[in-house]
């Protein structure tokens, strides 16, 4: 199945990319962005439409959890919505930030009253019980995990990346643990037969259709296995890179200082003269290397 799915992708990206030309369903680069992505402008967006759709698909037959494939799709519906906004309008900008927020929190609460998951966590071993406390914490890891692959995606290749080097040691843990989610490998395959035409240069992007698609899956996936902590250490990366963000705000904010040249942080290092290429095999690398230390230290791999 899971190799079906990247059959079916491989096969119908070249279609799509072709469709989305002549329709011209293309990025629009956001003006306070780094001159360097002038080029981009007009590139086939929305491409995680495919992946997605047919991760739902396949999803539905191998009897994935239904609640993951709900709040799939209530993410896929925001981060459509998002790229459907910025085509039409013919610039960078779909929903306003507060309206993608309020969008995504809707989602998850609604998930959430669905799911009503057991309210203590496990902190690397330790369970805690947080009582009522749990939903909000649980909103948090669900909107959060959406938003950081959102601002992971920009770079040919990044986020994409990032998901596979993480999605599949994910997998490993959650196996051993006695939990099946086969989500994670079926939207995987999906990813990599995108990133084939994703890779610098860039054919087409997953856009936000993409991004807060697999992010929220992400945060889903980990709610239902209790394993919100543990996520964090295999998504380093894209912890890192809203860090970067939230400080380079508040930074400024108070200090009227930047931190760091640009954020996310991709963006710090394509401004001191990292080639794309470089920025996204380093950060895929450190990702994939944290997750196989993970998987060492729990005792997934000897």
């Amino acid at each position: 199945m899971i190799a079906a799915n990247f059959l079916l992708n491989l096969f119908l990206y070249p279609i799509l990319i072709k469709l989305f030309r002549r329709r011209r369903i293309g990025q629009y680069i956001r003006k306070e962005g780094p001159d360097l992505h002038g080029y981009k402008e007009g590139t086939p967006t929305m491409g995680g439409i495919l992946f997605v759709l047919t991760g739902f698909l396949f999803g539905m037959i191998s009897k994935t959890t239904t609640m993951v494939l709900l709040g799939m799709f209530l993410f896929f519906l925001i981060g459509f919505l998002d790229d459907f906004l910025s085509v039409v309008r013919k610039d960078s900008t779909g929903l306003k930030t507060y309206q993608k927020a309020l969008l995504q929190t809707l989602s998850a609460l609604i998930m959430l009253l669905l799911i009503r998951p057991e309210t203590n966590v496990d902190f690397f071993g330790f369970t805690i019980e947080m009582g009522k406390w749990y939903y909000l914490f649980a909103l948090l890891v669900i909107v959060g995990s959406s938003n950081a692959m959102n601002l992971t995606d920009g770079l040919d290749g990044l986020a994409g990346w990032i998901y596979v080097s993480g999605s599949i040691p994910y997998w490993f843990f959650l196996k051993e643990r006695g939990v099946s989610e086969d989500i994670l490998l079926i939207l995987g395959a999906g990813v990599l037969a995108f990133l084939v035409f994703n890779s610098k240069p860039a054919k087409i992007f997953m856009g936000d259709t993409g991004s807060i698609t697999l992010g929220g899956v992400l945060g889903t996936v980990s709610v239902l296995t209790k394993t919100e902590f543990y996520l964090v250490l295999f998504f380093l990366i894209p912890v890192i890179e809203t860090l970067s963000v939230i400080l380079q705000v508040g930074s400024f904010k108070i200090f009227k200082r930047r931190i760091f040249r640009m954020s996310p942080l991709h963006h710090h290092f394509e401004l001191i003269g990292w080639s794309e290429e470089k920025i996204v095999a380093v950060f895929t690398v450190f990702n994939l290397i944290s997750s196989l230390v993970v998987l060492e230290i729990f005792g997934v791999i000897a």
